[in-house]
């Protein structure tokens, strides 16, 4: 929850006031990553109980999850750059939302929401489609034509809510939690967090001119707290389910 989207949905399940809320952070000690939630989230940071958990530590989610009715999963890697192998975002987001699941079915969550994208739909769809098309939820990037390096972003988040939908089609029906899967585009807008997440590095590279060229390309954009407050009510909206 000390990251973009995390604090943001951390900051909105305070505001609501029908929630106690258990953030997981790294390390609940460190004061470099603490201080900006302290400082955004004000009074509110007061109700709020931090666990430490990490997503490829499956005890450390196990123990986060306990006494949970709801779990909201937005954490995955998502950087631009330094990556050698797809395996290094694409491991710790699936199997990191695996984690999620199994600690949500064995403690017996009853809604799991999961921060997909809509990279994960039409980053590089299945169907051949021509002329304007609406997607839905029946569309699904093809993974095989996601092998590239420059792809392994769109491969991770393809993966993890393939995972997700396919761990929870598994379970008996008197186990199975409600899923929610939310997917934004590039998400923009304020930050709690200050520097340091891709999304504003994007626009930095925008705004400070730091491209030596941008082609006529279409970005799909959405605002943080609109996407937070879509992870809100897929909580609150029983229609929501699944």
């Amino acid at each position: 929850m000390s990251g973009y989207i995390g604090s943001w949905v951390c900051n909105l399940f305070l505001q609501d006031g029908g929630f106690k809320v258990v953030g997981t952070v790294r390390d609940k000690n460190n004061e470099t990553k603490i201080a900006p939630l302290r400082n955004a989230f004000k009074d509110k940071f007061a109700e709020l109980e931090l666990r430490n958990a990490e997503l490829l530590d499956a005890d450390s989610i196990d123990k986060a999850i306990a006494g949970a009715d709801y779990v909201v999963h937005v954490a995955s890697p998502f950087v631009m750059e330094g990556i050698r192998h797809s395996d290094e975002l694409v491991k710790p987001a699936v199997d990191g939302t695996l984690n999620a699941l199994k600690a949500a079915h064995k403690h017996r969550v009853k809604r799991v929401v999961v921060t997909s994208s809509v990279m994960s739909v039409m980053g590089k769809p299945s169907n051949t489609h021509t002329g304007p098309i609406t997607f839905t939820e029946k569309d699904w990037s093809e993974p095989a034509e996601l092998q590239s390096l420059s792809d392994a972003y769109q491969l991770s988040k393809t993966l993890a809510e393939k995972a997700a939908w396919d761990y929870q089609s598994k379970l008996a029906p008197e186990e199975a939690f409600d899923l929610v899967c939310i997917n934004p585009g590039l998400v923009m807008g304020p930050a709690f967090v200050g520097k340091g997440f891709t999304s504003g590095e994007i626009l930095d590279l925008f705004m400070m001119g730091k491209l030596p060229s941008q082609p006529r390309n279409m970005i799909t954009l959405v605002d943080v707290r609109e996407v937070a407050f879509a992870h809100l009510q897929a909580i609150k909206v029983p229609e929501a389910r699944n």
